[in-house]
């Protein structure tokens, strides 16, 4: 029975390597390959709005929203566990990707990751925007001294999830969404002033129904300590 069925204990090593295998990298549904064919949809969808984005491939579309999906995960994990196993999930995403040679996706996550965390921010006031900045600080000294204490590395790894911390207000008045358009349009080499409304609003639909269908996922599930 697929761990997605009901809601149940599970590994977080499982589920993360189950979803990552067969939602992001090998979506293979009766032969045929469903990443493909999304992200065809996806590109057609696009060019319906905006004929320039004709010029871009299937390939290269895959290969910046392939490290968006993770990225995604990892912000609807945050949320959906308010912070709890944040550090394990990041670790694990990090040595996965490393074992299957995509490196590569790891680097394209940490660019949405700070794009993430400069958005968080965005609007505060100034004494929000302090407080916010203090929390972030006050969790990262106790990661890495819990980090250090268990004789574990210090990487990326802890840094990457406190930088999604604090988000869900941001990300509930879509301004995390918007700062994540903006940017995804500017990594596939157009300029952020001249994208329209309607692409834009297309690709906030694509972002979020994948942000949607991770957190859908891990609401059917509890981790198992």
């Amino acid at each position: 029975m697929s761990i997605f069925s009901k809601k149940q204990e599970v590994k977080l090593e499982d589920f993360c390597h189950d979803f990552y295998e067969k939602n992001i990298l090998n979506p293979i549904l009766q032969g045929i390959d469903a990443g493909a064919a999304y992200y065809d949809i996806v590109r057609k969808s696009i060019i319906e709005a905006d004929q320039r984005f004709s010029k871009i491939t299937l390939q290269e579309l895959s290969a910046e929203l392939i490290p968006l999906r993770f990225e995604l995960f990892a912000l609807a994990w945050i949320h959906r566990f308010t912070g709890k196993f944040a550090i394990a999930q990041s670790a694990f995403t990090k040595h996965y990707l490393h074992e299957k040679g995509k490196n590569n996706i790891w680097n394209g996550m940490g660019h949405y990751n700070k794009v993430i965390s400069h958005y968080i921010t965005l609007g505060l006031s100034e004494i929000n925007k302090d407080r916010l900045i203090r929390n972030r600080a006050d969790l990262a000294d106790r990661y890495i001294a819990n980090a250090e204490k268990n004789k574990v590395v210090v990487d990326e790894s802890i840094g990457r999830p406190i930088n999604r911390m604090f988000s869900e207000n941001a990300w509930k008045r879509r301004i995390i969404l918007s700062g994540l358009v903006l940017s995804l349009w500017e990594r596939l080499g157009f300029d952020q002033k001249e994208l329209n409304e309607e692409a834009g609003f297309r690709l906030a639909v694509v972002i979020r129904g994948l942000y949607d269908g991770a957190l859908q996922a891990l609401e059917k599930i509890k981790i198992r300590s």
